[in-house]
């Protein structure tokens, strides 16, 4: 039998509580004794993925960090990233509207704390004041620049990366790095970010997923453990 991959979001559907993660684990423990390979696929930056890989123990073959902008394995080494340019990281500034933010940081590669003016940013992320209307300014960006994604993470968090990739175009990088077979692929996911992975293959939504990404999912799961008990049962 030919292996399986699984793709999951790590905030909102692989992690929505201790106990949870815990059993989620567990599974995908038997996954990959089986032979079959775990991808994490998250907005969160190098650094902030392994502070909870630490914590609870987390194994995986891959990982999609900055929303799929860079590619790296479980060593760290990094097989692929797109930064966003660096002349329309100068244009964007302005459109950001940081006066109004509480706080930011930008990601270059595995660097998960730079400042804006760093050359070669991964991500930019920002958190706004209270009463800011984020999805406003995610739209307009989208709207304005061709050249970037920007991603509404939360009611007072925007992300922003390069327009040259998301989390559904990484996988399909990574299944030509490992030779892979696209109906194979399974995905699952709750937010903005996940919807081209969770569409373009065999793609599924946690309970608690956003309306649009339901829209395209094959069907809800309570817990990434449910959907790894059917994908091992040949179920789905």
């Amino acid at each position: 039998m030919k292996p399986k991959m699984l793709v999951s979001d790590y905030d909102q559907t692989f992690y929505l509580n201790d106990k949870d993660i815990i059993e989620n684990i567990n599974a995908v423990r038997e996954f990959r004794e089986k032979g079959n390979i775990f991808v994490i696929a998250t907005g969160r930056s190098y650094l902030d993925l392994q502070k909870k890989v630490n914590m609870y123990n987390l194994e995986y073959d891959y990982a999609l960090i900055n929303h799929g902008a860079t590619i790296i394995d479980n060593k760290g080494n990094v097989l692929n990233n797109f930064s966003i340019k660096n002349e329309i990281k100068e244009k964007i500034k302005n459109d950001l509207e940081l006066e109004r933010a509480e706080n930011y940081f930008c990601c270059s590669e595995l660097q998960s704390r730079v400042d804006f003016d760093y050359p070669n940013l991964t991500k930019i992320a920002i958190t706004y004041q209270n009463g800011v209307n984020v999805k406003n300014i995610s739209d307009k960006l989208n709207f304005k620049y061709k050249d970037i994604n920007a991603y509404m993470v939360s009611k007072y968090m925007l992300e922003t990366i390069s327009k040259d990739t998301d989390k559904a175009n990484s996988i399909k990088l990574l299944s030509n790095y490992l030779k892979f077979d696209l109906e194979n692929i399974y995905t699952i996911g709750d937010g903005d970010s996940d919807i081209y992975m969770v569409r373009d293959y065999k793609g599924y939504a946690i309970k608690n997923a956003q309306k649009e990404l339901k829209k395209v999912a094959i069907k809800e799961y309570n817990s990434v453990s449910d959907l790894i008990k059917d994908i091992l049962n040949n179920i789905i």
